[in-house]
Parts: structure tokens; C-alpha cells; sequence
């Protein structure tokens, strides 16, 4: 047991101790809380965890031997597929059940899991666990892992977009010159949404890596379903939008709506045939194929694309910021988005949840986090402070480019800084998908952007009537609060 455990673990028992004192006339503590440990350790306790996906499977079977042996518990997962996830949960809450003990859930849904959900924070007071709190990055800390003042979860993922591209294309000298000549400045990685757009027009149709066939300019992931959207959002909060006003009118039709749309539209000559279908690997591949030289993509493509046993590019990779909006005074706002990520929590119909706060607690700490993070095998993205501040650790993570592995976390840094949350309010989903669908429709040029919005809104009013105006207005008030504490608020100005 390490020392930290055993720190932890002394407290907790202490605090169990008490627990079990104050309710053994009724009986109650093992169903509160269920098997409770000896020493810090639990005497096999099985969980069942709803993993999402295999490779977060791997990054708990990562440490599966040392949780074993460190806190006597066992894990057994389900890799339900996060489309269905949702439902599964919603269904088996609803019924007073959960055949989990641990979930995993995209925080945009937390509001309508809350409910169902033990309080993180109380859980952690009542055990005597510590979370590190001040050690996650605010956004996660105070939007995504909380509601309504409450702590629901810790996070899991920390995901986030970055831009990526082939720095052999953009260095290589015929393309330098021929995009000086055709736009008049430098090529370069592009920092605003019009040099996006310049890069993606002057690639698409050359030969840029000299390979001797034409190629495309740039791809996005617009697949039905959420992709669209959230690709959309990297426009609409650097245009300083947000999801409504102070009334609960959908500002997803302002100004800033309308121009980050626009904007896509105006990019999809250039993309690869089949983008309207791309997803996550269609885009990664798209990139280390050598099929565009640019992408924004999720953080874990940076550790795909430095592989060489499946990117053609390894070596080769670079990594910026998000494009942002030039203002008059020459400043770029950048708000990148902060789509889905993954974060823990407890089911309240758990029988095991001191056991699955102690898991979660031993595996969120702070040198375990960052190995995660590290690890291309995990696809998980960092979300502790901690783990972006040790330039060091991600160096060594890109043995053959360290100042790769260096630029990598401070862009990651500086986004998760500045992004963009997700709408987070009961309903999130269904709001999400009326979005998605609309973009859809412009970008496969059915409407325009000003007509697939209007439709947008029109449905996110009808969804919110349906939900209950009042309850909703309420809810968005928390997030708007939420967001307002990170410094993200409507700025209508920066669309002028």
C-alpha cells in the first residue's frame, strides 16, 4: 500500500468507524454504503464498472493488479456504446436500479443524471477521501463535474479541440512560395477562422506533398448525431456566442450563430468527398493519411499521429490553438469547444459506494491522472492542473520530439483555459441533436446558414416548452452562472 493510501485510508476508517456507530441500531450502514474496508482494504469487492468504450477500458485495467492488491477490489466492465448509454442508465435509474457501480457519463448529461447520482463531495466528506479539487482545471471543477452547487463526479477525460497539422506540407518551399503569392502573407498554422480559410482553399487541389496526386484542403468531423455541432462550436463561442439569454431565447440564431455556420459552408469545397460523414477516426485518418494537411480534432489525434505504426506523418506533427476571430484591435479571441468529454460517478442504487468512491478516488490522483493522460493506449486527455504544468512528463511522452511533447500541453493549457462548455441543462441531448441536424442541412446545402438556424432555435424553444420554460430557464441560470465564473459570457460584439 502506498503512503498515500494508507494516509487516506486511515482517515476513512476512522470515518467509517463513526458511521457505522451512529446507524447500527437501524442497520442501514452497509446498505448505505455497503462493504465497508479493514485497514484501507476491502475484502474482494467486485465492481462493475460501465467503461464506455475499450480504451477506457485499458485505462482502468492499467492499474487493475495495484487496485487489487492496494485496496482489495476487483472490477468487471461493460462496454456499452455511448449512444446507448444514456438510455441504459436513464431507464435503470428510473426504476430504482443500476447494474453498475460505477458509470461513466458526458457532462453534458449531468443535469439529468443528478438525481440519481451519490454527491461526490458528500461521499468524499462522509469517507474522509480527498479528490484534490484545487488540482482540476476550473471548467471541469466548477461545469462539468458539478450541478447546481453539488459535485456529482470527477472527471475521466478531459476532452478538448485542438487544431493539428503536417508540418512537411505547410514548410515544404512550393508551398510557401505559392501561397505568399496567392494571398500575400506567410503560410503558416492558421491563428484566425479567414487564414483557415485561405490554407484550406490554397491546399485543396495541389499536390502538397509532393506524392505527385491532388489532395484536399481541410476535414471536419460533420457526421449526424452531435459531430457537426460540436465542430460548429469552435466558430460560435470564438464569435462570442453562448447557448440563450438571460430569458432562455435561443442565441444559437445570433450573429454569432450565423457567422460561425457561414463559415463551415464556406469550407466545404475543400474538404475530402464523404465529410458530411466523417466521425472521430474518419478525421484522424483523414490527417495521417495524408488526405489534408490540417485538422481539428480532438487531443488524443496528438498521440495518434506521432505513432508511426499508423500515421504516415509521425515526426511530422504539429499543434496549435484553435483558430479564433480577429477583433478591430488586432486581438484574437479564442474559444475553443470542450466536446463531451468523460467523467465518474456513483448510481445511487450502488450497494458498493464506498468501495467505488475509493476506486475512483485511487485512481484520480493526481500521478495517476497524468500517466492516463500519457498514455496513447487510453485515448484520455488530461484535466488536472498538475498534468499540465509537467512539461517535463510530456517531452519524455515524444522521445523523438520532445519540443513536440512541450507544445502539445500548452496548447492543451491554453484551451482548456479559454474553451467553450458544452450545453449541460436537462434535455441537453435532445437540444444537441435539433442543432446537429440543422447544421447538417446547410452544410449538405439545403438551407442557408440564416434558415438552418431560425429552424434550430424554433426546435430548441419547442424542446424547452416541453421541458418546462420555467425549469429550464433555471437550470440554464446555474450553467450560465457556472460559465460566468470561468470568464465565458455573451460578447455579441465580437460577430460585428
Amino acid at each position: 500500500m502506498s503512503s498515500t493510501v494508507r494516509r487516506i485510508a486511515a482517515g476513512a476508517a476512522i470515518a467509517l468507524a463513526g458511521a457505522l456507530t451512529m446507524t447500527s441500531c437501524t442497520g442501514t450502514a452497509e446498505n448505505a454504503l455497503g462493504p465497508t474496508p479493514k485497514d484501507g482494504k476491502f475484502d474482494d469487492v467486485t465492481l462493475n464498472i460501465s467503461a464506455i468504450a475499450d480504451v477506457y477500458v485499458q485505462g482502468f485495467k492499467k492499474y487493475e493488479k495495484q487496485i487489487h492488491d492496494e485496496l482489495g477490489i476487483s472490477m468487471k466492465f461493460d462496454v456499452v456504446p455511448p449512444a446507448d448509454a444514456y438510455t441504459k442508465d436513464m431507464l435503470e435509474f428510473r426504476s430504482g436500479k443500476s447494474s453498475h457501480d460505477i458509470v461513466l457519463l458526458q457532462p453534458a448529461n449531468l443535469a439529468d443524471y443528478s438525481p440519481y447520482l451519490r454527491p461526490l463531495d458528500q461521499l468524499a466528506s462522509e469517507l474522509k477521501l480527498s479528490f484534490d479539487d484545487g488540482d482540476i482545471e476550473p471548467v471541469y471543477r466548477d461545469v462539468y463535474t458539478s450541478w447546481a452547487g453539488t459535485t456529482y463526479t470527477v472527471p475521466w477525460d478531459g476532452d478538448q479541440h485542438n487544431l493539428f497539422y503536417n508540418v512537411a506540407a505547410f514548410e515544404r518551399p512550393e508551398n510557401q512560395a505559392g501561397f505568399q503569392a496567392q494571398y500575400g502573407y506567410k503560410l503558416e498554422p492558421p491563428k484566425t477562422w479567414q487564414a483557415y480559410h485561405d490554407v484550406a482553399e490554397y491546399f485543396a487541389g495541389h499536390d502538397w506533398n509532393g506524392d505527385g496526386t491532388k489532395k484536399y484542403g481541410v476535414a471536419e468531423a460533420w457526421q449526424q448525431g452531435g459531430y457537426s455541432a460540436w465542430w460548429w462550436t469552435n466558430k460560435f463561442g470564438s464569435y462570442g456566442g453562448v447557448w440563450f439569454d438571460d430569458d432562455m431565447k435561443p442565441l444559437i440564431d445570433s450573429e454569432s450563430g450565423v457567422k460561425a455556420l457561414q463559415d463551415s459552408i464556406d469550407i466545404v469545397p475543400f474538404a475530402p468527398p464523404g465529410t458530411l460523414n466523417f466521425g472521430y477516426p474518419e478525421l484522424e485518418a483523414a490527417l495521417v493519411k495524408q488526405q489534408v494537411p490540417m485538422v481539428i480534432q480532438w487531443s488524443s489525434t496528438g498521440k495518434a499521429a506521432q505513432d508511426p505504426s499508423v500515421s504516415t506523418i509521425a515526426g511530422n506533427v504539429g499543434v496549435s490553438v484553435v483558430p479564433g476571430v480577429e477583433l478591430s484591435d488586432g486581438s484574437i479571441t479564442h474559444r475553443p469547444a470542450l466536446p463531451t468529454g468523460w467523467s465518474a460517478g456513483i448510481p445511487k442504487a450502488s450497494k458498493k459506494a464506498a468501495a467505488a468512491a475509493y476506486l475512483l478516488q485511487w485512481i484520480s490522483q493526481p500521478e495517476h491522472a497524468l500517466s492516463l493522460a500519457l498514455d496513447p493506449k487510453t485515448a484520455i486527455d488530461p484535466w488536472r492542473t498538475s498534468s499540465f504544468q509537467d512539461a517535463g512528463a510530456w517531452e519524455k511522452a515524444f522521445p523523438g520530439d520532445g519540443e513536440y511533447g512541450d507544445d502539445f500541453i500548452a496548447v492543451q493549457k491554453q484551451t482548456v483555459e479559454t474553451g467553450m462548455p458544452d450545453l449541460q441543462i436537462p434535455g441537453s441531448n435532445e437540444y444537441l441533436l435539433a442543432l446537429s441536424s440543422e447544421i447538417n442541412n446547410a452544410l449538405a446545402g439545403k438551407k442557408s446558414a440564416e434558415q438552418a438556424l431560425e429552424a434550430a432555435a424554433a426546435a430548441w424553444d419547442k424542446i424547452t416548452d416541453k421541458l418546462g420554460r420555467d425549469k429550464q430557464q433555471a437550470a440554464w441560470r446555474h450553467q450560465q452562472d457556472a460559465m460566468k465564473k470561468i470568464g465565458i459570457e455573451y460578447r455579441p460584439e465580437w460577430a460585428e
